[in-house]
């Protein structure tokens, strides 16, 4: 069974490489925010809007909560998912967790030209979104470290992620022999 979930920061580029690795594993990708709003039937900053940030983690956590019925996929979290209602125990138990690390910096120039598709920075100058993450991050760090591999940002690619999983499954390839 191959269930792999990557969490980290909103824009570190989770779906992206979710994509990219699900089709390579030949397995489903599902994007959590995105099964959300299906679920719904209304976006992320509707959600938000009606039911504030509470209401939206309870909804994530009853997804969450859901996957445990699926066997093979690639999950890209919401960045804030791990952080809220025990998550993180809760998608360690579920499957093999990568924390997609990358810098405040580097978070802030990839968010700056999608602050209007983002409830939680729409709106904010460039200099505050940097600030926001910076004190996001030293909150949320705490739960992202908790994943079962922290993948820096050279090891963020298919190639790479494609390995370790191999590594934490071993299962999933026969010994060589000699």
């Amino acid at each position: 069974m191959t269930r792999i979930i990557l969490i980290g920061f909103m824009g570190c580029g989770k779906s992206t490489l979710g994509k990219k690795l699900a089709k390579r594993l030949n397995v489903p990708f599902i994007d959590s925010d995105k099964e959300i709003e299906a679920i719904q039937q209304r976006t992320i900053g509707e959600i938000f809007g009606e039911h504030g940030e509470s209401g939206f983690r309870e909804m994530e956590a009853e997804f969450i909560s859901s996957l445990e019925l699926k066997d093979d996929f690639v999950l890209a979290t919401g960045g804030g998912t791990p952080c809220f209602n025990n998550a993180m125990a809760q998608l360690n138990k579920i499957g093999s967790t990568f924390y997609l690390e990358r810098s405040a910096k580097e978070l802030a120039h990839r968010l700056a030209h999608s602050k209007t598709k983002r409830p939680l920075i729409v709106g904010l100058s460039d200099e505050d979104l940097l600030t926001f993450i910076e004190e996001k991050l030293s909150v949320r760090s705490e739960f992202y470290k908790k994943a079962s591999v922290i993948l820096t940002r050279e090891e963020q690619t298919p190639d790479e992620l494609e390995k370790l999983i191999r590594l934490l499954q071993p299962h999933s390839h026969s010994p060589q022999k000699s």
